[in-house]
C-alpha cells in the first residue's frame, strides 16, 4: 500500500513528525515513537481525533459490537469470582481501562443492575479525548441504579487499593505502541523511521538495536529466526506492570488478540504481527495513512503472564476467547425458536453468539488472561 496524505490534519501530523526527527541523532526515530505519534499525538493522533473508530462507521469491530453475549459471559465470571472471593453486593468496584465508546460498559450495567453482587461504581479509565466524548453522550442520562465515573490515571494509582477491583481491559494491550526488532547476521537490528525526502514517505531503516531493547529481549527469552521480525510490546509490559502492582484485592480479565512468545517466533511468523485497520481493510503498511488508521500488534501472553506474576498475581491458566465464552455457559444463551424471520430478536441473539465463536477463527485468535490478587483470592477454593 502506497504511502498517502489523506488531509490537512494528516499533512500537520506528518510535519509534526518531521520535526521529532530533526531532533534524533542521524534523523531517524525508533519505530514505537513512531508509532505513538501516528496513535496518540494531541492533535492528529488516530485515537485523538474526532473521528468514528469502531463499528460499521469506523475502521474496526470489538466484540461489544457483536451483540451481547461477551457482556453477558463477562459478568458470569465476575458472578462467579465475587463468589469465590466472597465479595458482596456494592463491596467492589469495576474498573475498565481502554473502554472505548463505552458500549462494552454500557452492555455490562444493563446486565449488572439485576445482580445479587453489583459494583459500588463502574470506573471507566480512557485516554482518548474523542471516546470520553462519546463515553460522556452513552451515560449522559444513565438510568442504571449503578453510577459511571471516569478516572484519569493518577485517579486510578490513588485510589486502586482503596477497595477490591474487578478490571476488564477489553482489545487495550494491542493497541501499545511496539519496537520492531529482527534477526539479522546473527545480530538484533531494530526498526527506526526516516523521512525519504525524494519520495515524500516514511520508511524503515534498520540498525543495531539499543541497548534496553536487547536487554528486554534477552529478559524474555526472545530468540528469533535469521530475517524474522518480532513486534516487542516494552509499552504494554511496563504499563501492565504498573498497573496490576497499584492493586489491592484484585479480579481482572485481559482479552486481546495474541499468543505466546514460542507461537509468535514460529518460523512461518516472520514478518512479525502488525497490521493496520482502515475502513474495515487490514493491512502491513504503517506508512500508508499515518493518523487515519488504526495500528496492533498481536500481545505476547507469555511475557504478560509473567508480568502478572511478577506483580503478586495468580494468573489463572490461559484459554482462548472461544474456550472462555464456552466455559462460562455462552452455549446457554442460544434460544430455541420457530420464528421464521431472521432478523428477529432471537434468531439475531442466535446469530451473534455463532459470529463470536466461528467467524474467521477470531475467537482463537482472541486470548483471554485472567488475574487474581490479594488475600482470600480461592485460589485453594477451586
Amino acid at each position: 500500500m502506497n504511502s498517502m496524505l489523506s488531509s490537512g490534519q494528516s499533512s500537520s501530523l506528518i510535519h509534526r513528525i518531521q520535526q521529532r526527527l530533526s531532533q534524533f541523532p542521524d534523523y531517524r526515530m525508533p519505530f514505537s515513537i513512531y508509532m505513538s505519534s501516528c496513535m496518540y499525538d494531541q492533535e492528529g493522533g488516530y485515537y485523538t481525533k474526532s473521528s468514528e473508530k469502531v463499528g460499521p462507521a469506523g475502521d474496526f469491530y470489538t466484540s461489544a459490537y457483536i451483540g451481547d453475549a461477551m457482556a453477558l459471559i463477562i459478568e458470569r465470571y465476575l458472578q462467579l469470582r465475587c463468589s469465590i472471593r466472597e465479595w458482596t453486593d456494592k463491596s467492589y468496584r469495576i474498573v475498565e481501562w481502554g473502554a472505548g465508546t463505552g458500549k462494552l460498559a454500557e452492555q455490562l450495567l444493563n446486565v449488572l443492575e439485576h445482580s445479587d453482587c453489583r459494583p459500588m461504581e463502574y470506573v471507566i479509565v480512557e485516554s482518548s479525548p474523542y471516546h470520553r466524548s462519546k463515553i460522556q453522550e452513552r451515560f449522559a442520562n444513565n438510568a442504571c441504579p449503578i453510577p459511571v465515573v471516569c478516572w484519569d490515571e493518577q485517579n486510578y494509582f490513588e485510589q486502586a487499593e482503596e477497595m477490591p477491583i474487578f478490571l476488564v481491559a477489553n482489545e487495550l494491550l494491542d493497541a501499545f505502541p511496539v519496537e520492531r526488532i529482527r534477526q539479522r547476521n546473527s545480530k538484533l537490528e531494530q526498526a527506526y523511521v526516516i523521512w525519504n525526502r525524494d519520495k515524500s514517505i516514511f520508511e524503515y531503516e534498520w540498525a543495531e538495536v539499543e541497548a534496553h531493547v536487547s536487554q528486554w529481549a534477552v529478559q524474555h527469552d526472545i530468540s528469533l529466526h535469521e530475517g524474522q521480525i518480532y513486534d516487542a510490546g516494552m509499552a504494554a509490559s511496563e504499563w501492565l506492570g504498573l498497573v496490576l502492582q497499584a492493586l489491592g484485592d484484585c479480579e481482572g480479565l485481559f482479552i486481546d488478540y495474541g499468543d505466546g512468545t514460542r507461537q509468535l517466533t514460529a518460523e512461518h511468523r516472520m514478518n512479525g504481527s502488525l497490521l493496520c485497520y482502515r475502513n474495515h481493510q487490514a493491512y502491513d503498511d504503517p506508512f500508508a495513512a499515518p493518523g487515519d488508521q488504526d495500528m496492533t500488534a498481536d500481545v505476547d501472553f507469555d511475557i504478560a503472564e509473567r508480568i502478572a506474576f511478577l506483580s503478586d498475581c495468580e494468573v489463572l491458566p490461559r484459554m482462548d476467547q472461544k474456550q472462555f465464552l464456552v466455559e462460562n455457559g455462552v452455549l446457554d444463551l442460544l434460544q430455541n425458536h420457530s420464528d421464521a424471520d431472521p432478523f428477529s430478536e432471537k434468531a439475531r441473539s442466535n446469530r451473534n453468539i455463532r459470529q463470536l465463536l466461528l467467524s474467521d477463527q477470531m475467537s482463537e485468535r482472541f486470548k483471554v488472561m485472567a488475574i487474581s490478587k490479594g488475600t482470600g483470592n480461592g485460589q485453594d477454593k477451586q
